[in-house]
């Protein structure tokens, strides 16, 4: 009996249905849009941000470094220290291994470049390394993805380098020209030649990288680490997808084990740090604490904008929803009066109602979370050049909303309905 009461109730004024559906749904889809947008953007923004550059270093152990990572002078390693290029690999059998985006190491060498004293720094441009997990394509020009370069990197195997722009026009030098290298120390390049004559590098790009660095010229590892007569590699550069610390103590591990596992389980800077020191050994990895802190804030400012339009949305939704169902209590005041005088309790006349805005509201979860899904795919492949599945996980979650919606909704409105004097309403 209550179903068909409530089929033949809806079915009869299919406008007000309509509209109620169409508010509800609006608002649960922008809801479910921002929801979906918060859970997957965040990891996109901390990967579009990592194009500032990388926010941890490895260092050897013992090795002194000023921090400053917008490139300014850092000390090779102190009395010889050094890595090795097997470094590079370990990196990804780490437990974080997954959240390690790209890598480069780095040689340091005081050199003469057509004459002028200049730092030549020897690094990967484009390496694939061996893991666990497949080949890992990586080096200076994934890391720095920010940087320009007029013409290209230089090769692996090549004797070639890349200028910085300030110090191409100190040296008058351009993509084409051709530049004797030598180490500053006056020490004899490795090669043909004996009798210890500077060789000619080739001059393949140009690069704006907007900072100190713009001083600086880069070569193939190998080629400056022949050049010096030095094995192994000063430091990496890492970039690293981290969560901001929490602002608290770390747990005691003793008093509060089970808390000590969540923050270890974690991706916090110094948690990503003491792992990969402890699973490189002989090595100290630095996390730049000020730049992870900078684009937390970022994403969770991000974040609570997103929160911010999502409850905007809902209240929206809940007004649609009041009014429309305030308008049908009006209308149908006769018809709930004469069930009133019928027999009919306040308890039947607010199931009759809760019920039809339930099932109202229900339905547009449901299409709400499928508008919802689609939009947000829709914005996230435009800004980030990514899309992703739905979310099955939201699902419940707008259903609940629907339902959170539907009470607040239909709370005055029922009280309205419940308030109606049968002998009143009847006498018109």
């Amino acid at each position: 009996m209550l179903r068909r009461m409530i089929g033949s109730s809806m079915g009869s004024r299919r406008a007000r249905v309509a509209l109620a559906l169409m508010a509800v749904t609006l608002g649960v889809s922008v809801a479910v849009a921002l929801a979906t947008l918060s859970l997957q953007v965040g990891d996109d923004l901390a990967r579009s941000l990592r194009a500032a550059g990388p926010n941890f270093v490895v260092l050897p152990a013992g090795a002194t470094w000023p921090l400053d990572l917008g490139g300014a002078g850092i000390n090779p390693a102190r009395a010889g220290l050094s890595l090795g290029e097997s470094a590079m690999p370990a990196l990804k059998r780490s437990f974080w291994k997954h959240n390690l985006l790209e890598a480069t190491p780095e040689l340091t060498v005081d050199a003469r470049l057509g004459g002028s004293a200049a730092r030549l720094i020897g690094t990967w441009f484009d390496r694939a390394v061996v893991t666990e997990d497949g080949p890992w394509q990586t080096g200076l020009e994934h890391l720095r993805p920010g940087w320009t370069v007029d013409g290209r990197w230089p090769r692996e195997d090549a004797e070639e380098l890349a200028l910085g722009q300030e110090l191409a026009a100190r040296l008058g030098a351009g993509v084409g020209a051709r530049l004797s290298v030598e180490s500053a120390a006056g020490s004899p390049p490795l090669g043909p030649s004996e009798r210890g004559e500077a060789r000619s590098w080739l001059v393949t790009g140009i690069v704006h990288a907007g900072g100190f660095e713009d001083r600086d010229a880069w070569a193939p590892l190998a080629a400056v680490q022949a050049l010096s007569r030095r094995g192994g590699i000063d430091r990496v550069w890492l970039s690293a997808l981290v969560r901001s610390n929490p602002g608290t103590p770390v747990p005691d591990a003793a008093r509060d084990p089970k808390g000590y596992e969540r923050y270890m389980c974690t991706a916090y800077p110094e948690v990503l740090a003491h792992e990969l020191t402890g699973r490189l050994g002989g090595a100290e990895v630095l996390p730049a604490s000020e730049l992870v802190a900078g684009e937390a804030r970022v994403v969770g400012r991000l974040n609570l904008l997103l929160l911010m339009l999502a409850l905007a949305a809902l209240s929206a939704s809940i007004l649609g929803l009041f009014s429309t169902t305030m308008a049908t209590v009006v209308e149908r005041s006769v018809e709930l009066a004469l069930l009133r005088s019928l027999g009919a309790t306040p308890r039947a006349i607010a199931v009759l109602l809760l019920g039809e805005t339930v099932l109202v509201s229900l339905a547009g979860g449901l299409l709400g979370w499928v508008f919802g899904s689609l939009g947000a795919a829709a914005v996230r492949g435009q800004t980030f050049g990514a899309s992703h599945a739905a979310e099955l996980l939201l699902l419940p979650v707008a259903l609940a909303l629907s339902l959170v919606v539907a009470l607040l909704g239909t709370f005055g409105p029922l009280r309205l309905a419940l308030g109606i004097q049968p002998a009143v309403a009847l006498r018109g």
